[in-house]
């Protein structure tokens, strides 16, 4: 051989046609049926991770308990005294009333799960790794926000109320001496539109724990998954 690194990336360049053009007939040859078995079986197994880690953060107080309209709380936490204490104070407070309905969360999204349908699951899981966990967003976010809502009970704001406060003392002594133009927040905000805000936090924090489990059962190599489901997924 005249030329054994030339010949070397020849076959190297054949080999990966060839995989290419396997991978692309293994596509091809599944139905829509086999396609929605596997939708299903990730959707199961993404729910029930989900949950689990969820609930986990909730209890171990590591959950971000800040929604994204407050983020510049979560970022100024350091730079305004008292701040990380009350933000933490606030996210043990809402921990514990979350954790108080870890049967009825579990119990309600296995309903819905129960009734999700994939009208195209060849598009749908052409998508992307958490297509399935995007459209199951789309279809009942609203649904477990409300869910949570009936649910939680009675929730104390008096740490979030004081965390609002402290930041707007902050924000319009920055605004005042330095010409700043930090936002100053709503800090008389009602109850029942405190606990909806949240309620949807914590929905939003569920779908992105299943938007992280999907990606991970679908790019992942496990033994023990369920063998068509693996040949769909090209994780065997």
């Amino acid at each position: 051989m005249k030329n054994p690194a030339r010949f070397a990336v020849l076959m190297g360049i054949i080999l990966l046609l060839c995989v290419s053009c396997n991978s692309t007939k293994n596509a091809d040859s599944f139905s829509d049926e086999q396609y929605d078995y596997a939708l299903h079986l990730v959707l199961d197994q993404a729910q029930e991770k989900a949950t689990s880690d969820l609930f986990k953060q909730f209890n171990e107080f590591n959950e971000s308990m800040v929604p994204e309209q407050f983020y510049e709380i979560e970022l100024r936490r350091n730079d305004i005294p008292g701040m990380d204490l009350l933000i933490r104070e606030w996210s043990e407070e809402a921990s514990l009333s979350i954790l108080q309905i870890y049967g009825d969360f579990t119990d309600y999204v296995e309903v819905l799960k129960s009734r999700i349908t994939f009208r195209n699951p060849k598009a749908l899981f052409d998508e992307g790794d958490t297509s399935v966990s995007a459209y199951y967003r789309s279809l009942y976010i609203n649904d477990v926000a409300q869910m949570i809502s009936k649910t939680i009970g009675t929730m104390d704001f008096k740490y979030w109320r004081q965390a609002i406060i402290q930041y707007n003392a902050w924000a319009s002594t920055r605004n005042r001496l330095y010409g700043e133009n930090n936002e100053l927040l709503a800090a008389e905000t009602g109850y029942d539109e405190l606990l909806n805000i949240f309620s949807f936090h914590f929905a939003s924090l569920f779908f992105n724990h299943l938007a992280a489990s999907e990606s991970l059962i679908r790019t992942t190599p496990d033994l023990s998954m369920d063998p068509l489901e693996a040949q769909i997924l090209g994780l065997v």
